[in-house]
Formats: structure tokens, C-alpha cells, sequence
């Protein structure tokens, strides 16, 4: 091609795109003259570098004039390109994305043309593309694995489904959480469609925390030191024993002092002799629980110095129901042979 064609095909293209975009400006308001401007200066440049065979610079040209413009004109010239490239799946796309643009009215025939040619190149890159499925094996239940093909993560409700790819090497990726991840390779050919396995391994999950005992039925209460029965059996029977001791201590010498005061020298008349044998009874009785309360202080004393030891052989004390005090009960008991007492603890 002469310079002096390339020049006029120049013209050309640059005016059927100054037109379109021209008459499309009014159904799309927020594009600005400068947007146009630009629009037709990227379009140039692109043909001019894809006519010098640098395609990549073609396509990056191309791109930024069809978002700026989006006619049929920079569609097409834009889907040429990625079928230029080996990329179908881009070249189908913006091609039928040629079709969704409205026409308007006064549309040119060279808008026309451009739709009816995208139409076609979109059909030619449908047996083109090729296709990959992929298999992800080894994801126990209740887990998600990660898949990525050339960096882009699938859905999860894509996996295994068939994954439209252009031909050449793609690369593949799968794992499970922060574990090992599994890596593949694929080389496809155009139309070519492949089944790819990934085996994937799940990390350990950490242990659920360990729930404290009890695990229902609220907190069990901290564990109290053994109580020392042997020293709360002397309190209780040497303090019973010292009261009982001390009242019925002051009923002999009550009766004693009435006694002294009817009696002359210590010699009592018949009448006095009940009151005589009440205030030796009452005495005696006193006499008997001075001697117990002393051997339940003791008792306590002996506890006091010498307590229960603590070790994990000994018999586990029964637990009581919550809110239940344990008793200490101790009762006197009067006999003809003296005086006792029996409790339950």
C-alpha cells in the first residue's frame, strides 16, 4: 500500500468516525466534544500501528477510542484487532457489543457496514475459542477451595462447568483456605477443550476450645478446703456442756444459799431435806456438764493443733445439693445410769 493510499484511507476512516460519532453525540449528552476529539486521534493512531504491525499498540489505542466513542466503527476496528491477536473470546465480545449499540436516526452506511461486519466475525470466533474444565478433587465437606485460571478467580458455581479460554497456555491454581496450593499448566489449541484434575489439600482446622466442667448446668463453685468435723464436734459439745454446766451451776448455789439461810450450823431440819437432795442434784448436773464441755474444748483444741491432711486417695466428699448446709446436730440424753449425748453430722 502507497503512502499516498494509506493517506486517503486515513481521511476516510477519520470522517466516517468524525460523522458517527457526530450523530451519536446527541443521544449521549455526557460526552464532550474534547471526549470526540480524542476519540478520533486514538482511532487514527490505532490503525496506523496495527498497519505497521505493532498490534498490542494497535489494541491499546483502540480500546481507549472505543470507550470514549462506542460506535460501530471503533467496535469493529477493536474486535479486528483481538482476532488479529488469537484472543476469540475478546474479539466475540466486543463484536456483539457492536450489535447492542442503538442505531440512530441518520445512521451512515458505513455504520451499517461496520455492524454487519461484526456480526459475521462474532460467528467466525465462536469455533475458535477454546475450552477448559476443571475437576477439583480431595475438598472435604463444608470446605471452599480457591481456583484461579490466569490469575482471575472462578465462582465457585462455575467449577466444573465449561470455561471459555483463547487458545495458547494458561495457567491454573487451586487450594483450600491457607493450604498447600496446587499448580498446573495448559497448552490449547483453537476449538480445543480439556479436562484439567487439580488435587487440593485441606489444612488442619484448629480444635474447638475445650468447654470447662462442667459443660451444662452453670459453673461448678471453686473447691473449699475439708472442713475439720473433729474440731466443730468440741466446739459444739464443749460449748453445750459449759452453758448447761453454768445454769444449772447457778440452781445449786440458789438452792444452796436458801438452804444456808434455813439451815443453823450447817444442820437441816426434816422439811428441808427435799430442798437438800434438789440443790445436790442440781449440783451434780453441773458437776457432769462442767466435765463434758471440758472435754469437748478438748476435743477442739486437739483438732485445732493437729487438722485433717488434704490427698487425693482420700474419699471424695459426697456433694450436697446447691443451697443445702451441711448440719452438725448433737443431743442430750438423760438415763437412769447418768447422762450423754448422741448427734449426726
Amino acid at each position: 500500500m502507497t503512502s499516498s493510499s494509506r493517506a486517503r484511507r486515513f481521511k476516510i476512516g477519520a470522517l466516517c468516525t468524525f460523522l458517527a460519532l457526530a450523530t451519536t453525540a446527541p443521544a449521549f449528552a455526557q460526552r464532550s466534544a474534547a471526549d470526540i476529539e480524542t476519540a478520533r486521534q486514538l482511532y487514527n493512531q490505532g490503525i496506523e500501528l496495527r498497519d505497521r504491525g505493532d498490534m498490542r499498540g494497535a489494541l491499546e489505542k483502540l480500546k481507549a477510542a472505543h470507550a470514549l466513542g462506542n460506535t460501530p466503527i471503533t467496535g469493529v476496528e477493536l474486535c479486528k484487532t483481538h482476532a488479529s491477536l488469537a484472543q476469540p473470546v475478546e474479539a466475540r465480545e466486543v463484536c456483539l457489543g457492536v450489535g447492542r449499540i442503538p442505531p440512530l436516526a441518520g445512521e451512515t452506511s458505513r455504520s451499517q457496514d461496520a455492524r454487519n461486519e461484526a456480526a459475521r466475525i462474532a460467528e467466525d470466533m465462536r469455533p475458535k475459542i477454546s475450552i477448559v474444565r476443571l475437576h477439583i478433587m480431595g475438598v472435604p465437606p463444608g470446605r471452599e477451595p480457591i481456583v484461579m485460571v490466569d490469575g482471575a478467580p472462578v465462582p465457585l458455581a462455575a467449577l466444573g462447568e465449561a470455561r471459555a479460554v483463547n487458545p495458547g497456555k494458561h495457567d491454573l491454581s487451586a487450594r483450600i483456605g491457607n493450604g498447600p496450593e496446587t499448580r498446573s499448566q495448559v497448552d490449547l489449541a483453537p476449538g480445543e477443550s480439556k479436562d484439567i484434575t487439580l488435587p487440593v489439600t485441606a489444612p488442619a482446622q484448629e480444635a474447638p476450645p475445650v468447654q470447662p466442667y462442667p459443660p451444662q448446668g452453670g459453673e461448678r463453685p471453686p473447691p473449699r478446703e475439708r472442713s475439720n468435723g473433729l474440731q466443730t464436734v468440741g466446739l459444739v459439745v464443749g460449748g453445750i456442756g459449759l452453758g448447761i454446766g453454768a445454769v444449772t451451776g447457778i440452781v445449786a448455789l440458789s438452792d444452796k444459799s436458801d438452804l444456808d439461810k434455813k439451815c443453823t450450823d450447817k444442820i437441816c431440819g426434816v422439811s428441808d431435806h427435799d430442798a437438800l437432795d434438789s440443790a445436790r442434784r442440781w449440783g451434780n448436773v453441773s458437776t457432769t456438764f462442767f466435765i463434758i464441755g471440758g472435754v469437748g474444748a478438748v476435743l477442739a483444741l486437739y483438732a485445732t493443733v493437729n487438722p485433717p491432711k488434704s490427698s487425693a486417695s482420700t474419699s471424695p466428699t459426697p456433694v450436697l445439693p446447691r443451697g443445702v448446709a451441711r448440719r452438725v446436730t448433737v443431743t442430750p440424753d438423760f438415763g437412769p445410769a447418768g447422762m450423754g449425748f448422741h448427734g449426726a453430722f
